[in-house]
């Protein structure tokens, strides 16, 4: 159904959405240890037609269960499902997005950098200090994963991120010596 979004995937005190655009230390705040998903172009995941409240009402409860954030750009494009469903819009710049560490010239390193051309549309996976950790580039024409199945995707990233993490830490560096 998505694959053809998915052959591109490379891997504050409470503010709120009526004080205008988040910048990057507010959004942090914000995140308040959450990730989040970075629409360029919500527009495009906007379901169209009579079913479109039940419609938000599933898309609310699916980022509430995985506890991922909705964001949007501001001013770019339709922003209101996400600021509909307890999202907010950003002013983040994408020099600020500070960038995964990958291997130069590789695949995922070439996605990342044609995310960031200005006609490019995506969703960015980003954990709660604005790292880049998962991108999805997209054109008009291809068929995309709804936000809910985005949401869990996100989920699914930031619980190997945290496995990872804590298998790291309880495991030390130099073996111990008895």
């Amino acid at each position: 159904m998505w694959t053809a979004a998915l052959k591109h995937d490379a891997t504050v005190a409470d503010a709120t959405v009526a004080e205008g655009p988040l910048s990057a230390i507010a959004l942090r705040r914000w995140l308040h240890g959450r990730w989040a998903l970075l629409f360029s172009h919500p527009d495009d995941f906007a379901a169209y037609g009579f079913e479109s409240d039940r419609w938000l009402v599933h898309v609310e409860e699916a980022f509430a269960a995985t506890d991922i954030r909705p964001l949007a750009f501001a001013g770019r494009h339709e922003t209101g499902w996400v600021t509909d469903v307890g999202g907010c819009t950003t002013s983040l710049l994408l020099d600020e997005i500070q960038r995964y560490p990958v291997a130069r010239a590789s695949r995922e390193e070439s996605l990342r950098n044609a995310a960031f051309e200005p006609t490019s549309r995506f969703v960015m996976t980003l954990d709660a200090a604005l790292r880049l950790r998962r991108t999805f580039v997209y054109t008009k024409q291809d068929q995309v994963p709804s936000p809910m199945d985005l949401a869990v995707l996100a989920q699914g990233l930031r619980d190997g991120a945290r496995t990872r993490h804590a298998v790291g830490r309880s495991t030390p560096a130099i073996p111990c010596r008895r």
